[in-house]
C-alpha cells in the first residue's frame, strides 16, 4: 500500500488551487502560468508579516504595540484578503485598490475621533506609551489606527462567504418609513450630546451613536445602508459586520495581552470576568461597532461616488466572481 503512495502528487493536491475564477500566475519569460497555490502572494505575504511583527510585539524590548501594530495587523489584512481570494474569486483589492486606500486613509481620522471621545468617558488608557507627544509620535500612532477599517471590512467579507449566511436572507423585515428613519437620526445625534453629558452612565453610546446618525443619512439619500437591507428582511450584512468586527476584536485583545506597549479598560459596572485585557461584556461593543464602521465609511465614499465600487459582496456563499 505505501509502495502506491505518491507523497510528492498528495502535497501537490493539498496546496494546489484549480479554480478558473483566480487570476494565474504569470512570470516574465515563462510561456506557461504558474498554478494557483494555497493563498495568493499577499496572503503569504501578509503570514510572513504576522510571524514577524507577532514576536517583536511581544519581546521584552521596548518596541511592543507602537511600532509593530501598523505592520501586524497589514500582515492580518493581506492574510485575510488573500484568504477571500482564494474563497470567492474576488476581494477588496482585487475590486478596487482605490477603495482600500481610502479605508486605510479614513481609518486614521475615524479612529482619532474615538480617541477624543475617549477623553471624555476615560474607558481605555495606554500602558508604556511616551507620555511626551509630538508630530513625529503621532506618525505610527496614525499608522496603527489606519488599519481599524480595512480590518472590519475584510473579516466582514470573509465571514460573508460562508454558506451559513444563507439563514440570514429571508428574515422578518424591519420595515421603516422616512419620517421613523429621521427620527432615529435625530435620536442618534441626542445620544451622542448625552454622552458628552454623561459619560458615566452613557459611555456604551460611543460604539452606538455614529450608527444611528449615518445608517439614516445613507438610507435617506439612496447610498448602500443597513436600513435599506433589513428593509427587506435582509440581515446578511448585519451578521457579517457584527462578526467580522468582533473576530478583529479578539484579535486586537489578544495581541495587545502581552504586549510592552498596550491598553488597559476602564468600563465601571461591566468591569468583569476579562478575557486578555476586555472585560467580558465589553466584547459587546464591538457587534455595533462593525454596524458603524459601515455606516460611516458609505457616508463619506458617498459624498465620492464611489459607492458601488465600496460594495460588499455577502451572499452567503462562495459563488461570487469578479466583476
Amino acid at each position: 500500500m505505501l509502495n502506491n503512495f505518491d507523497v510528492k502528487a498528495s502535497l501537490h493536491g493539498l496546496v494546489v488551487i484549480r479554480d478558473d475564477r483566480l487570476p494565474v500566475r504569470r512570470i516574465p519569460l515563462r510561456e506557461k502560468p504558474l498554478q494557483r497555490y494555497l493563498l495568493p502572494y499577499r496572503g503569504l505575504l501578509g503570514l510572513l508579516l504576522i510571524c514577524i511583527a507577532w514576536p517583536l510585539s511581544w519581546a521584552e524590548s521596548g518596541t511592543g504595540l507602537q511600532y509593530t501594530f501598523f505592520p501586524l495587523w497589514l500582515g492580518f489584512i493581506l492574510a485575510i484578503d488573500g484568504l477571500v481570494l482564494r474563497r470567492t474569486g474576488t476581494s477588496i483589492m482585487v475590486r478596487s485598490p482605490r477603495i482600500m486606500a481610502a479605508m486605510f486613509i479614513l481609518a486614521i481620522p475615524y479612529w482619532w475621533m474615538f480617541e477624543a471621545i475617549n477623553l471624555v468617558t476615560q474607558n481605555w488608557l495606554y500602558i508604556g506609551s511616551n507620555p511626551d507627544k509630538n508630530f513625529f509620535n503621532y506618525i505610527p500612532t496614525s499608522l496603527a489606527f489606519s488599519v481599524v477599517i480595512p480590518a472590519i471590512f475584510e473579516v466582514s467579507e470573509l465571514v460573508g462567504s460562508f454558506n451559513f449566511m444563507k439563514r440570514f436572507t429571508h428574515l422578518p423585515p424591519l420595515v421603516l418609513d422616512r419620517r421613523q428613519v429621521t427620527t432615529i437620526g435625530a435620536l442618534g445625534v441626542l445620544s451622542l450630546v448625552a454622552l458628552f453629558i454623561w459619560p458615566t452612565y452613557l459611555f456604551p453610546l460611543t460604539w452606538l451613536s455614529l450608527f444611528f446618525i449615518f445608517d439614516p443619512i445613507n438610507y435617506l439619500t439612496g447610498r448602500p445602508s443597513i436600513t435599506a437591507k433589513v428593509r427587506h428582511g435582509d440581515w446578511q450584512l448585519v451578521i457579517a459586520f457584527a462578526l467580522g468586527a468582533l473576530i478583529c476584536g479578539f484579535f486586537w485583545e489578544m495581541w495587545n495581552h502581552h504586549a510592552t506597549v498596550s491598553w488597559e479598560y476602564n468600563i465601571g459596572f461591566f468591569d468583569f470576568a476579562r478575557i486578555f485585557q476586555m472585560p467580558l461584556l465589553g466584547y459587546g461593543g464591538y457587534l455595533p461597532f462593525g454596524l458603524e464602521t459601515y455606516a460611516l465609511f458609505h457616508f463619506v465614499v458617498g459624498l465620492l461616488n464611489w459607492s458601488s465600487d465600496a460594495e460588499i459582496p455577502v451572499r452567503g456563499d462562495t459563488n461570487t466572481s469578479a466583476n
